[in-house]
């Protein structure tokens, strides 16, 4: 009978629920897109809330191999529940976005919208190619007297305070030295040159340095490892505290055409920018930018703009109580205020930071971004790689430094130790220069150490 009664109960709910009126799909109207998935050939989904410009064009960066097939990529969208779409090939199958790709999204009401979806993929992998290392006694060091490295064409200049040797990039054998007549540094207050770069295009740069207020530096450049050098500018270090200028040296663009020129003023927060067009500087006075951030820069301080432009964002470095850290820190080039810092000490990752870096470049190989750097102190040096791309497109979603490493090789001290001819490097200097080729696709990457050597890498996008 218990058991009568509970299917009859069973019965009467079932009713209860037939009879009641089946929940409506309330419509969405509007032809506006808010998603869209994008399906690479190799399996991977990603999906972008997106906002679609005046224009109604879709801009979408998505990490994926420089091999993806651009003609075999699929996409769905998100729109209204009572929308439809309309294109000439149907979504969900493949659509070639080698070029852009549109299609139509009309409303309930029949109101249509035509949306065109520009898509990019940046390479999300690079490879590593060591091209040779040579070590300070092979390279004709001196101590504690090469600081800086450039690249020139098909050659690696290196720095020394009493002149500048070029070397093939193939194999890292000496092929000259460069000529510094007329230079007149010997007059000046200090009468050496701490630091050299090259130009974007390979134009190389130097001056000597200034330690103390009312010094005089001349910046001197050449067109070639094979030219004379030119006077640049001259400039007259101001009275700041502990000010001195000329142990870093930074130019973007080409010195021939149209270039910048930034000097970091150590122990300040300040920057000075000159502007160069067809090798001359617009005005003998620099733009003096001083910036707002929680510490003060040390002596080694550098500023590595991104591009170029008077207001480029960039990059410095970090100290703390004078010392360079291992971070990253990136600054807005109008407000002249951090975008990001970086912790800059984490225990138990690999193993403790080394110290050091303060000597660091960019690179933006067709939108894939990274910052090459030595990480370093007196008895050791390693060279790294952090990728900045995801950070530069959204810093909130950073955890902490250690998800921007790309290469940091465990106990890569031991690969290549000071040279023992020189002993340690007191003042833990040392350079990184990066030369992006024409096409994107590749960079040349120069480190060197002070009293060890130098390493040179062919880096490509894979």
């Amino acid at each position: 009978m218990r058991n009568l009664y509970k299917i009859v109960g069973i019965l009467t709910l079932l009713a209860l629920f037939s009879c009641q009126t089946a929940d409506e799909l309330i419509p969405t109207t509007g032809n506006e897109v808010t998603g869209i998935r994008i399906m690479l050939p190799n399996g991977t989904n990603t999906d972008f809330a997106v906002i679609p410009d005046e224009n109604n064009i879709i801009n979408l960066d998505i990490d994926g191999s420089i091999k993806t097939d651009l003609a075999k990529i699929r996409m769905s969208v998100s729109i209204p529940n009572n929308a439809t779409v309309e294109s000439a090939i149907p979504l969900g199958e493949y659509m070639d976005f080698s070029k852009p790709v549109s299609f139509d999204v009309i409303g309930a009401d029949g109101a249509k919208k035509t949306y065109t979806v520009k898509l990019k993929v940046i390479p999300s992998a690079i490879g590593i190619k060591e091209l040779w290392k040579k070590t300070g006694s092979e390279m004709g060091f001196t101590t504690h007297n090469n600081g800086a490295v450039g690249i020139s064409g098909n050659y690696i200049i290196v720095h020394s305070r009493t002149g500048f040797s070029y070397f093939n990039l193939a194999d890292g054998g000496k092929a000259g030295d460069m000529s510094w007549e007329g230079i007149d540094w010997q007059d000046l207050g200090f009468k050496l040159p701490l630091h050299m770069t090259t130009d974007d295009a390979g134009n190389i740069a130097s001056c000597n340095a200034a330690v103390a207020g009312g010094q005089e530096v001349h910046m001197f450049w050449w067109k070639g490892v094979t030219a004379k050098p030119e006077l640049l500018f001259k400039y007259t270090l101001e009275s700041l505290p502990k000010a001195q200028i000329g142990r870093k040296i930074y130019v973007r663009g080409d010195l021939t055409k149209h270039a910048f020129v930034y000097l970091a003023v150590s122990n300040n927060n300040v920057i000075l920018q000159w502007e160069v067009k067809d090798g001359k500087v617009v005005s003998e006075t620099p733009k003096k930018i001083e910036f707002n951030i929680d510490y003060t820069m040390g002596v080694q301080a550098k500023v590595v703009p991104i591009g170029m432009g008077e207001n480029s964002n960039y990059f410095i470095n970090r100290f703390v109580n004078n010392q360079p850290q291992v971070a990253i820190t990136y600054m807005d080039g109008k407000t002249n205020k951090p975008i990001y810092e970086s912790e800059h000490h984490i225990q138990n990752v690999f193993h403790q930071w080394l110290g050091g870096g303060h000597a660091f470049d960019y690179a933006d190989m067709n939108g894939a971004r990274y910052i090459f750097l030595l990480e370093q102190n007196t008895h050791s040096w390693m060279r790294e790689i952090f990728t900045v791309r995801a950070m530069m497109k959204d810093p909130s979603k950073i955890k902490d430094i250690t998800s921007l490493i790309h290469t940091r090789v465990w106990n890569d001290w031991l690969y290549f130790p000071l040279d023992p001819a020189f002993g340690e490097n007191g003042n833990a200097t040392g350079e990184v220069k990066v030369c992006v080729a024409p096409d994107g696709y590749s960079a040349t990457v120069a480190f060197l150490c002070t009293n060890s050597g130098i390493i040179v890498w062919n880096v490509s996008l894979e």
